[in-house]
């Protein structure tokens, strides 16, 4: 009995299926990212509008500001703040995730609040948080940590709410212990469930740093935005919001290979 109840786990896979990039693929990526800029520089080269700047005027401020200018390291102070307050809102949103998926009474207690502030818009907290806390680090590494810990707790105790009853039910019968029901059943099945919401939460740091760099101390990638929007450099401005765009979206494309690695076993 012991020793089948040793092997109650869920089934893994060495390869997950879909996850291999073809080459039509890559070409399809390629095809968008030329339709985006070819799109971007003829609306900028007919003059509609005067607030879209040539992507060809464009791109050599950027990549000036990368070699001559201070768009590296304004990046790094804002993924200095962003990645503190990820790691934080990781280990509270793990924590108070585990504690509602587990337990009926905290669950009662924590949900409505848990629930009311991820609906809550976050910006309404910055006067807040500048009162109590002030304008500098600390100040916005609280408002990354408001941008992320609640998708980590919902996603967290989603997924300890999913896992099937039967199979802790049939682990218990066969003598398993607490610690292997955790290891070998609650925590692989809700595994998807919290890499998600780690994955969704990257995002939202870098979203939150820039917008409390921007708001509270203007520094970092907030103050290169504000100082071209005052300066109204509509070129320098759009190649600081398509710099940070694509920096937003390769730390989530990261976060995703992440998860597909962490993810190879599971059956789809």
């Amino acid at each position: 009995m012991g020793a089948m109840a040793a092997r109650i786990h869920l089934k893994r896979r060495t390869r997950p299926p879909g996850r291999r990039v073809s080459a039509a693929t890559i070409g399809r990526w390629f095809l968008s990212f030329a339709l985006f800029f070819t799109l971007w520089e003829v609306i900028g080269q007919s003059e509609i509008t005067v607030a879209i700047v040539p992507a060809s005027e464009v791109l050599p401020d950027v990549w000036d500001g990368i070699v001559h200018g201070n768009l590296v390291s304004a990046t790094f102070g804002t993924l200095e703040i962003a990645g503190v307050g990820f790691a934080i809102s990781a280990v509270i949103g793990l924590l108070v995730g585990l504690l509602i998926g587990l337990s009926k009474p905290w669950a009662d207690v924590l949900d409505p609040l848990v629930n009311a502030m991820l609906s809550a818009p976050i910006a309404m907290f910055i006067p807040v948080i500048a009162v109590y806390l002030g304008l500098e680090f600390k100040a916005k590494v609280v408002g990354v940590v408001l941008f992320c810990v609640f998708i980590v707790i919902v996603n967290t105790a989603t997924g300890i709410r999913e896992v099937p009853q039967s199979g802790i039910e049939m682990a218990r019968a066969f003598g398993t212990n607490r610690r292997r029901i955790y290891t070998r059943i609650i925590f692989p099945w809700a595994s998807p469930y919290i890499i998600t919401g780690l994955r969704i939460a990257v995002g939202r740091a870098v979203e939150g740093a820039i917008l409390f760099d921007l708001f509270l101390r203007a520094e970092n990638l907030g103050l290169v935005i504000r100082n071209a929007t005052g300066s109204f450099d509509l070129s320098v401005l759009l190649g600081s919001v398509f710099f940070i765009t694509i920096l937003a979206a390769g730390l989530m494309g990261l976060a995703r290979i992440i998860e597909w690695r962490l993810l190879r076993w599971k059956t789809y």
